[in-house]
């Protein structure tokens, strides 16, 4: 804050107030100061914010006039100069504010915690390899179950209820089972289609372990697979491993992206891979770093993120294989566990 000029910084993004204060209420955001740490939330969540947000100042307001409690906290510091997340805030909540506090300037900002938010530390980490063993775990279990028959909803279902069982708090995104040429389909949330034998399936799907989460795909086949399915299987795990060899602190993001779709290249399938390598992981399931051709900046310590290479084509099938993995000062360390057998 000191280095870009910002005397106060209004925090209202829920996994950014979690992130700084602890409290996990769906009511509430923070008012912080170059000396002070000020956390605004309404009578339900008042004991709630007191036990969690340690060495805040907790203050009651109301809704929707909470914004001009900021004002009057603003003023008694003689404060003229607000920042706000510019990615996070409405233009509603743009305009009351705006109101709220006439003179004072507001100054747009963005990724400004999510660039902190990106290096982790220990207690992260070990939060998000917890959500990764309950994923793990739960997708072990689910395995023998999956039949020919099934539909992909009753995957999900089964999937879900496993994940809860295993501790998962919720699922950080809605599960992803993709099968025969809908497995083209990168975000294909589960339908009622009937999974048959010797298609392609895919399933993406993730745990929520102390506020932090995980996310994985496997793809698999019911069946012997065709040498097509077999080749373009083991082209994108192939992909991946080349991936992994490239992970360094001070890698360029994009330049491990690129480095993925000029092997696809070789093999005449980089058309057929539409979204970026992979992307960080934490409080949300889409995070920095980013690891695409637009990708930004490069690879530090500590930043866990996705390698996720996929193929897919249209009235054929698709195959995405997902995996997280953190960057220690050492080395890679991959967090998730589960087997990649292709073959069920």
């Amino acid at each position: 804050m000191q280095e870009k000029d910002i005397p106060a910084f209004l925090v209202t993004h829920r996994p950014n107030v979690f992130y700084l204060s602890g409290f996990t209420g769906t009511s509430g955001f923070l008012l912080v100061t170059l000396k002070e740490a000020l956390l605004f939330t309404d009578f339900r969540y008042l004991q709630q914010a007191g036990a969690q947000a340690i060495g805040f100042e907790i203050i009651k307001v109301g809704s929707p006039a909470g914004y001009f409690g900021v004002a009057e906290q603003l003023a008694s510091r003689g404060l003229k100069k607000l920042a706000l997340e510019e990615s996070h805030l409405n233009l509603r909540e743009y305009n009351m504010l705006k109101e709220a506090v006439p003179d004072v300037e507001l100054l747009p900002v963005y990724n400004f915690l999510e660039e902190l938010r990106a290096v982790k530390d220990e207690q992260e980490v070990e939060l998000i390899a917890r959500a990764c063993h309950v994923a793990d775990e739960a997708w072990r279990d689910l395995l023998p179950q999956i039949k020919p028959g099934m539909s992909e909803l009753e995957v999900a279902y089964e999937l879900e209820y496993r994940l809860r069982k295993r501790g998962s708090e919720k699922l950080p995104f809605d599960i992803i089972v993709a099968s025969g040429k809908r497995s083209a389909l990168p975000h294909g949330v589960a339908s009622a289609k009937i999974i048959k034998e010797k298609e392609l399936v895919t399933v993406d799907f993730g745990a929520t372990y102390g506020g932090y989460c995980s996310d994985m795909t496997r793809t698999f086949i019911l069946g012997k697979p065709s040498e097509k399915q077999l080749e373009i299987y083991n082209l994108v795990l192939e992909a991946q491993k080349i991936a992994f060899g490239l992970v360094e602190a001070g890698q360029r993001c994009a330049g491990v992206d690129a480095a993925v779709r000029q092997y696809f290249q070789k093999y005449g399938y980089d058309s057929y891979f539409g979204h970026g390598l992979g992307h960080g992981v934490g409080l949300e399931v889409h995070e920095l770093p980013t690891l695409s051709p637009k990708g930004q900046g490069v690879l530090r310590e500590m930043m866990v993120f996705s390698i996720e290479p996929g193929i897919y084509i249209e009235k054929w099938g698709g195959v995405r294989i997902e995996d997280l993995v953190v960057l220690h000062p050492d080395g890679l360390q991959i967090l998730t566990k589960s087997s990649k057998v292709f073959e069920l």
